[in-house]
């Protein structure tokens, strides 16, 4: 019988510079609101800062509420996030980047929007970034044509040749909840029901779109994603993949985009072929992995505000 009402997770990889932050604010909405039933669990994927030294301290100043995952290895953002959950099964999950901080009112908002409804399976709040100007994190699914279109040509470009409105950007900004496509990984509230009975995310992506494969797959199952703007959190964030044309982490996330489509599309025959590259260059990926275990840690020095999500 599962006693824990809620988990919040969050994966670490050479996040030191903004972990603590993240850390405290889901310990604080745990102290508030869930003093006997809530959990807080940190898996570090194996990073080369001091992660590993912060949780050893909060699981020594917090022995019944946090439960730290040092890992040998990088598994990956999707991976690390499921060995979390099988850490502490609970009713509710709220999956929180290392990189995010919020105040313990908007996990209530959150949570009854989650619970609005048996068929709600993820509820997500309002991100801002440091200068409070909206990030746009709530996304309509991707074609191919347009990611192709993005990458090859950039944004400006696509949105002559091909307008696609990625980012809901037609739509008002909405004040009451809403349901949308999907939502970027960073914070989320998930269902606990939901993911016993389907699992969280596919363990195919290292990194980059499983946030989109998970609501895919809950839509699909016919449960609902809801974006409630009364609830907000602060965002930190990088656009690792998107600011140089051609990097690991683009790689990385060129390569989870063809994975993406290829899920979602195996009958048709183009797809099937990718479906093979993808397989027989397991030694590209396994090499890509590797790059991502040496970078650079005061890449975090690089975090500005940006108009557009990646």
């Amino acid at each position: 019988m599962i006693k824990t009402d809620v988990t919040f997770i969050t994966v670490s990889y050479n996040s030191a510079k903004s972990l603590r932050g993240a850390i405290e604010s889901c310990l604080t909405a745990v102290e508030m609101h869930y003093p006997d039933t809530g959990k807080v669990v940190v898996y570090d994927n194996a990073s080369e800062d001091s992660c590993p030294q912060i949780i050893d301290d909060f699981a020594k100043r917090y022995p019944k509420t946090f439960i730290g995952i040092k890992g040998e290895e990088n598994l990956g953002f999707g991976k690390a996030n499921n060995r979390a959950v099988e850490v502490s099964p609970s009713k509710m999950y709220v999956l929180v980047n290392p990189d995010v901080t919020f105040k313990p009112e908007a996990i209530t908002q959150l949570s009854a929007t989650l619970n609005s409804a048996k068929n709600v399976a993820i509820a997500c709040p309002k991100l801002l970034y440091l200068d409070r100007s909206v990030q746009p994190s709530i996304r309509r699914f991707p074609t191919f044509t347009y990611l192709l279109l993005k990458h090859l040509l950039g944004e400006n470009l696509q949105s002559l040749l091909h307008p696609f409105d990625y980012y809901y950007a037609k739509m008002p900004a909405p004040e009451k909840v809403v349901e949308i496509n999907w939502t970027i990984g960073a914070f989320m509230v998930i269902s606990g029901e939901y993911v016993a009975r389907y699992g969280l995310f596919d363990e195919r992506f290292f990194l980059y779109f499983e946030d989109v494969s998970l609501c895919v797959d809950v839509w699909q199952n016919g449960y609902r994603v809801l974006f409630e703007p009364q609830a907000i959190a602060l965002h930190l964030y990088q656009r690792v993949s998107t600011n140089s044309k051609l990097n690991y982490l683009t790689l990385i996330h060129m390569i989870s985009a063809l994975k993406f489509f290829a899920k979602y599309r195996p009958y048709k025959k183009r797809w099937q072929l990718v479906i093979w590259l993808l397989k027989i260059n397991s030694k590209l990926q396994s090499a890509l992995r590797f790059q991502t275990s040496v970078i650079p840690q005061d890449r975090e020095n690089n975090f500005i505000p940006v108009k557009r999500g990646s």
